[in-house]
């Protein structure tokens, strides 16, 4: 018997946008990104398995905390392994942990009322978690609980958001499954246009939602353009010292600047130092260079026209052994070859999507060109 089982996290992800759900689940492709590491460093905890009590060890009026609960309904097509159950005699409430903020409205239906606090805002879940929660709370249903409410609690604010489960909730979340497996039979959908979640999704780079959308308008009235695509920002200090005589040196949790007298020029928290370039003839203290080694921030001395002398380079977490075999694969030529057609492949990709978002009068025929060439 071939029978789909739909995990309903990747239901819950048609809800915020078809494409990336038919990519994920129809498709297969996932792409790890800032966010979603950072998500999967989040659920460690509440993703290990819940563990029995010692000898039975329970109280019976204490809710019981089950964690990687794992629950499938044949009827419906649907499984999915919840975060945490936390389960009363027959009631259940299920707990999704989340690593960003909740959605916030600003409420101004009550204005007419004095006592009212209108125009504050109010945190509420996003369609995608009011999604999952809601099947998890069928799936609970089915297994013969009871529920009432499910919980959703945002990491970034600490904040535990209750979400009730009504009929307007089972008729959204079933209305949602029903729409995933329609559009699981294809075609894949079009990609969103102009839509502020594409630029954070994590199947962007495959998705290309401009691009696409900017190639499907072309020739037509009212051209979409590409968004411009700028490299991701670092929040890092980058440092470069240049100025004859500097003189680098800490003292308690800053980085200190000084000019040949003495004078002090600047000061810089060492917690936002992300890297520090010497120039010509700068000075740094021993203590300064022991203080950027301890907190993993690389030093390079260059001469005063830019030409790189030395590295320090903080050591880091990975063995000889590794290090060893790293050096030693670039003894292998069809390693180096492989190696130098991924990085060739990768600028070309990369130079290709900056000039079709950001040139101007782009060349007819340029963009198949390029991903020719990646593809050789």
């Amino acid at each position: 018997m071939n029978e789909t089982l739909w995990p309903a996290r990747n239901v819950a992800e048609y809800a915020y946008c078809p494409r990336l759900f038919y990519y994920m689940e129809v498709e297969g492709i996932h792409l790890p990104s800032g966010d979603t590491l950072e998500g999967v460093r989040i659920h460690r905890r509440v993703d290990a398995p819940s563990v029995e009590a010692p000898n039975g060890d329970t109280d019976a009026d204490r809710p019981r905390a089950i964690r990687s609960l794992t629950l499938t309904s044949h009827r419906l097509g649907l499984t999915a392994t919840l975060d945490l159950a936390e389960i009363t005699g027959n009631m259940a409430i299920p707990v999704e942990y989340r690593k960003g903020r909740p959605r916030h409205i600003l409420r101004q239906e009550d204005a007419d009322d004095d006592d009212s606090e209108a125009g504050r805002c109010v945190a509420e879940p996003w369609p995608t978690d009011r999604i999952h929660v809601g099947l998890q709370a069928i799936l609970l249903e089915e297994s013969g609980y009871t529920v009432p409410h499910g919980i959703l609690y945002y990491a970034a604010e600490k904040r535990r958001l209750t979400l009730p489960v009504d009929e307007t909730l089972r008729e959204e979340a079933l209305n949602t499954l029903a729409a995933a497996k329609a559009c699981a039979a294809g075609p894949r959908p079009l990609p969103l246009v102009n839509d502020p979640r594409c630029p954070r999704c994590s199947l962007q780079p495959i998705c290309l939602p401009d691009e696409v959308n900017q190639q499907r308008s072309a020739g037509g009235r009212g051209q979409i353009k590409p968004r411009k695509l700028w490299p991701p920002r670092d929040d890092g200090i980058h440092i470069v010292a240049q100025q004859n005589g500097t003189k680098i040196g800490v003292r308690g949790a800053t980085l200190t600047v000084t000019d040949k007298d003495g004078f002090k020029l600047k000061e810089v928290p060492l917690a936002g130092v992300e890297s520090l370039a010497l120039l010509g003839s700068v000075q740094i203290s021993t203590q300064a260079i022991h203080t950027l080694a301890d907190r993993g921030v690389p030093l390079a001395l260059l001469t005063p026209a830019g030409r790189l002398v030395a590295m320090v380079d903080p050591l880091d977490s990975v063995s000889a052994e590794v290090r060893r075999a790293q050096v030693r694969s670039f003894d292998d030529p069809a390693r180096c070859l492989e190696l130098s057609r991924a990085l060739v492949t990768a600028k070309i990709l990369n130079q290709r999507k900056l000039l079709m978002r950001n040139a101007v009068g782009f060349p007819e025929g340029l963009a198949t060109a390029l991903a020719e060439q990646a593809e050789q």
